[in-house]
């Protein structure tokens, strides 16, 4: 006789929360959206759980404000639809045989750059086809187009768009960049009146701001959405960060001056004060490497983290004692921002924030008076 299991259904984390600004975010999206030219539609990248902030609360804040949602997987674009987000979604990953149906279930755009891919669509799917002009990754060698286009034609297909993706983008005056640009644009040339009626795309975040012939039809949002510049060198004083991840105080104790704390015992007291424990950890997305190298903020006093961070604990230093339940601002608005950790860790922003834990639950920050 086979054992039966309970299934288990997990929860949302409540020992910490995520925050996001919805009226920062649809201002940095006008902002960015103004910086495109007349005409030319947006995108918001939601993949990767919308970089950290929620894919659903994103998607849903930002209905009737662009144009389309751009997620990595078929899931991705699932999870949306079932959460009743009905703003047209672009698939950018690979079209595979076991999710090609879902594609017409859920509404969900494709994104084709192999003869494979086209080998297992049908008319009824709608599809943008990707050419590779120097990212190196996936997409149809542009110097392929009359075979492929003789493959659509063979196959009654019906491509709805045609877009590339920039590697170097995010530095102005990339000669790899404009490179890219050249070859995109010859490929359009090629195709003609082919092209006319069909969605063309090719610029991220950092080919808005630094190459404006980029735009062609729609542009693609991502990093700059959440407030960040695509380079972590420049400032873009009309974007601000809309994150913010928040907990509450698991203990305060007394230390005294010479105790050490957390594994390694790498921190020691340097006089006496009061230790501040929060419930959230590496497993939560507070990278290890960040030990002793960062603060957080406590009823306005931004605090020194000390010791190792652990798997489900971060201690903090005061001089003062604070109170268990307190809010602590772990990253974002009164603490430090994900590109200070960025620069820390030698990392992306990106990094920072997609390493956020989905366990975590994603919510509106409460309007300010």
């Amino acid at each position: 006789m086979k054992k039966r299991f309970t299934q288990i259904t997990a929860k949302s984390s409540t020992t910490s929360f995520v925050e996001v600004n919805i009226n920062r975010l649809r201002e940095n999206a006008r902002a960015l959206i103004g910086k495109s030219g007349p005409g030319v539609k947006s995108m918001a990248v939601v993949k990767s759980n919308a970089y950290g902030h929620g894919a659903a609360l994103v998607a849903h804040a930002l209905n009737g404000h662009v144009y389309a949602l751009g997620v990595a997987t078929v899931e991705e674009g699932i999870t949306l639809r079932n959460s009743g987000v009905i703003t047209p979604i672009l698939v950018f990953a690979p079209v595979d045989r076991t999710t090609v149906n879902d594609y017409k279930t859920y509404n969900l755009v494709a994104v084709a750059g192999s003869y494979e891919e086209l080998k297992m669509l049908s008319a009824s799917v709608s599809f943008h086809l990707e050419f590779d002009t120097g990212m190196g990754r996936l997409g149809f060698d542009p110097e392929q187009w009359p075979q492929i286009l003789g493959t659509i034609r063979e196959k009654e297909l019906r491509p709805s768009g045609i877009m590339t993706h920039f590697a170097t983008a995010d530095k102005a005056g990339s000669g790899k960049a404009q490179e890219q640009l050249r070859r995109f644009q010859k490929l359009l040339d090629e195709m003609g009146e082919w092209k006319d009626n069909k969605i063309i795309h090719a610029a991220n975040s950092g080919a808005v701001l630094h190459y404006p012939g980029a735009a062609f039809d729609l542009v693609r949002f991502g990093i700059s959405l959440y407030g960040f510049a695509p380079d972590p060198v420049e400032e873009m004083e009309e974007l601000k960060p809309v994150l913010s991840w928040k907990t509450r105080v698991a203990a305060c104790k007394p230390i005294k001056k010479g105790e050490t704390v957390s594994y390694e015992a790498n921190w020691t007291a340097p006089h006496d004060g009061w230790l501040i424990v929060i419930p959230v950890g590496y497993s939560d997305g507070i990278r290890r490497g960040l030990s002793n190298r960062i603060k957080m903020n406590v009823r306005g006093m931004r605090l020194p983290q000390v010791g190792s961070i652990t798997m489900d604990y971060t201690m903090l230093f005061s001089d003062v004692a604070v109170e268990t339940g307190e809010i602590v601002s772990i990253l974002g608005e009164d603490a430090m921002q994900a590109d200070e950790w960025a620069r820390i860790l030698d990392t992306i922003t990106y990094e920072i924030l997609c390493g956020i834990h989905p366990k975590i639950e994603r919510m509106p920050a409460a309007p300010k008076d």
